[in-house]
């Protein structure tokens, strides 16, 4: 017999199929477009903090990476997936995770830019070093994670005080996945960064 609590790959496309999803999708390509925007001009009138930014992230990467630095890189991904999770019991609950997903996005466009337009193509690397490369899995599992939990939200019983964690349980596998592959990917940015920073600098 097929365990329920295990999802399917045919779950996570029917979540992704949602408009909600589309949505989310949207929503975090619009904080994207202003971090971009935000980070260019950051750039051009603050470049001395950007550069400082950006000096202090190479240090940073160029010292040998530890179990607990990854611990710290899983903890920062773990961070954002609570906030989702915790976003399902406020009201609206569709205004807070828009607020969540937009931020998630200006703050990773306004890394890049700002670091592009102080340094050119090195701030590019760093960038990458950064975020870039760990966000092709945490966006998606982070926006994989608001679906869900916006569905939870919309199908609690008004009746159940937690009615939202009741219909949650249903989405528990899907949420430890998408939280453990972010939180994996997160911490093996490190060594990669190690090695590309000593290969820039």
């Amino acid at each position: 017999m097929k365990n329920r609590n295990v999802p399917s790959l045919n779950f996570f496309t029917r979540l992704w199929a949602m408009p909600i999803f589309t949505i989310f999708v949207a929503i975090f390509i619009c904080g994207a477009i202003a971090g971009s925007m935000a980070g260019h001009i950051s750039a051009i009138t603050d470049e001395y903090i950007i550069k400082s930014f950006a000096k202090s992230i190479v240090e940073g990467f160029l010292k040998v990476p530890t179990f607990y630095d990854g611990l710290r890189a899983a903890g920062g991904t773990l961070m954002w997936q609570l906030v989702i999770i915790t976003m399902g019991l406020l009201r609206p609950v569709s205004l807070f995770m828009f607020f969540a997903i937009a931020v998630r996005g200006f703050l990773i466009a306004f890394s890049v830019s700002a670091l592009f337009g102080a340094l050119g193509a090195k701030g590019i690397i760093i960038s990458l070093c950064s975020s870039g490369i760990t966000s092709i899995i945490t966006v998606p599992c982070l926006l994989t994670t608001a679906a869900a939990c916006y569905f939870s939200a919309r199908q609690a019983p008004k009746n159940k005080k937690l009615g939202y964690f009741y219909v949650l349980k249903s989405q528990k596998g899907l949420i430890l996945i998408c939280t453990l592959l972010s939180m994996w990917f997160s911490s093996l940015k490190l060594p990669f960064a190690y090695a590309i920073c000593h290969f820039i600098v």
